[in-house]
């Protein structure tokens, strides 16, 4: 069997697969097929649209103890379709998605998975971009609101108006896609075409400090800076939640260098929006930790003098919901108080799953079967692997210079969560949230889950679930995020690139500009432009251009050091590695 076929037949078994995604295309298939797409294509969308207005009718308006119900006509066609926290606006979002990309006008490929959850994740931003008093919730027509039908059908044609300008904005945007979706990698993975870096800087001995101050000059005009303040109420979701390896940065790396991510997670904060970091990683309240792995983000934030009330809108969560930090005006991070006045876990204690109602020995017996089950795994399939445990969690990780086969990894996670399962039925009491996931490279198991995690962060910090959004990769049914997706709108992506191109989207359909002319300098820079696409005029005048007592300062020293520390960490403990000596 060939390598392709070995891929296309493991991805048709159930566990990396989403129904309502599969479905769809299905779907789609019957007008490609009659080369009919280009005139049916938005009517199967609106139908796809209605199906979910009514799947969110019924699932509002149903006895969740009622075992007689009858499903909707979607959870009958898509048996493991889950919740819908907003209505999507799935017409308006393949139009939008169909005039920059030309979808329709393909006659020998079929819209493929990643375009329809592109289009997905486009109308879930749209939907939450209308604000809470119309984005999401099912709107019940009374007669009262009848007699107002004129005001109202004035305001909508306002906000159509409106919406229809974003999204012109957003399609005559430029995009990091690739043909409308990404590449594969040699494991079937979307992977993407990364833009090109300016080479780095250094220094000969024997060149003079003058040449060594006209380059960071240089370094400096290059990076993306923050655009003017945005006057205006933010339209778009309040807080957004964000997975960290592979999506705000490469699994099992940290995040360093992403001017443009930062960029856009800086004007997030500073128009009000609340940011988490909801992350695996834990270790335990051990902060130089963390801030080893956000080292970047955090250095940036520190280089444009975020405010301090916008400082206190970054949160990290780690280990999924055991460990609660916030981020102070020093930008350094800081333990959230647990206990006491304000404590996060006393104001979460209500919620039945919170970590303030977990019993130690409850834990204790999560972890112990857990770690049986992953012992067992490196014995019957002989894997290259070593057991980790910690407080809250316990890990199956390569062996240094060694790789674990998904499979394997797979196979590891299904048979924890089957046991974990068979536990909590024959001890109740002693059941706990968890999360058994295939982390890619590795496999966990953490006491709590991220349903848990946005769901304290929704309540400790006011923010409703239509009004929240979360990011992540990992939505299949052994991934950590899935669970998320019962307490608010999720957005699937599949890499750092993705989440830059949807914050990009989030914030141009709220209006806020994204472009910088930096007056002070010769250069200007755009962030619709790579550094490969600047002309060698542009950085010729940013080399030989004089230097500006507003440049951003960047300190080269500190850079250095944290990326060095970085380097020197083990991401999966938390330990520090001992420099090797030099011979």
């Amino acid at each position: 069997m060939s390598f392709s076929s070995r891929r296309r037949n493991y991805l048709l078994t159930p566990h990396r697969r989403d129904g309502l995604i599969e479905w769809m295309k299905s779907m789609l298939m019957h007008s490609f097929v009659l080369d009919a797409l280009e005139t049916t294509g938005s009517d199967t969308f609106s139908h796809f649209e209605m199906l979910i207005d009514e799947h969110i009718e019924m699932t509002q308006n149903s006895d969740h103890h009622d075992t007689d119900s009858a499903p909707s006509r979607l959870k009958q066609l898509v048996p493991t379709v889950g919740t819908f926290h907003t209505r999507l606006p799935l017409r308006k979002a393949f139009e939008a998605y169909n005039a920059k990309y030309c979808v329709s006008k393909r006659k020998h490929v079929c819209i493929s998975f990643n375009e329809i959850r592109h289009i997905l994740n486009l109308a879930q931003i749209m939907a939450l971009r209308s604000g809470p008093g119309s984005s999401g919730r099912m709107k019940d027509i009374s007669a009262v609101e009848s007699l107002n039908h004129s005001h109202d059908a004035e305001e909508e044609e306002d906000e159509s108006e409106e919406e229809s300008h974003a999204l012109q904005r957003w399609e005559s945007s430029p995009s990091v896609l690739v043909n409308g979706h990404g590449k594969e990698d040699e494991n079937g993975d979307t992977i993407r075409d990364r833009p090109a870096t300016p080479p780095p800087l250094s220094l000969g001995e024997d060149e003079g400090q003058q040449g060594g101050e006209e380059k960071e000059q240089a370094a400096r005009t290059l990076a993306p800076q923050p655009p003017p303040s945005y006057k205006g109420p933010f339209r778009g979701p309040k807080m957004i939640t964000f997975d960290g390896d592979q999506t705000l940065y490469s699994d099992g790396a940290n995040f360093e260098s992403n001017p443009q991510l930062a960029l856009f997670l800086y004007l997030l904060l500073r128009n009000g929006v609340t940011v988490a970091v909801v992350t695996a990683a834990g270790y335990e309240y051990n902060r130089e930790k963390y801030e080893l792995r956000l080292s970047g983000l955090l250095a940036y934030f520190e280089e444009q003098r975020l405010p301090k009330s916008d400082c206190e809108r970054f949160y990290l969560f780690g280990g999924e919901c055991n460990y609660l930090l916030c981020l102070g005006s020093d930008y350094r991070l800081h333990p959230v108080r647990e206990y006491g006045p304000g404590g996060w876990l006393n104001s979460t204690k209500y919620i039945e799953e919170s970590p303030a109602n977990w019993d130690d020995s409850a834990i204790k017996a999560l972890l112990d079967i857990s770690e049986d089950i992953f012992k067992s795994s490196i014995k019957d399939q002989k894997l290259r692997a070593r057991f980790i445990r910690k407080k809250r969690a316990v890990g199956l990780i390569p062996k240094p210079n060694e790789q674990i086969p998904r499979e394997a990894l797979d196979e590891t996670v299904l048979s924890v969560q089957t046991a974990l399962v068979a536990h909590g039925k024959k001890s109740p009491g002693l059941t706990l949230p968890f999360c058994a996931f295939n982390g890619g490279k590795d496999a966990w198991v953490d006491v709590g889950n991220k349903r848990v995690g946005v769901q304290i962060l929704q309540s400790y910090l006011g923010h409703p679930l239509e009004e929240t959004l979360h990011i992540g990769d990992q939505f299949l049914n052994t991934g950590n995020d899935f669970a998320a997706r019962d307490v608010c709108p999720c957005v699937w992506i599949t890499s750092p690139d993705e989440t830059t191109y949807i914050l990009k989207s989030i914030l141009r359909l709220a209006g806020v500009p994204l472009r910088h002319d930096n007056s002070a300098s010769t250069a200007s820079y755009s962030l619709d432009s790579t550094p490969d696409q600047l002309s060698s005029a542009q950085v010729g005048q940013a080399v030989g251009g004089s230097s500006s007592k507003s440049a951003m300062a960047v300190d080269f020293t500190e850079v250095n050091r944290r990326t060095s520390a970085v380097q020197l960490m083990d991401v999966y403990t938390g330990e520090m590695i001992s420099s090797p000596t030099p011979k």
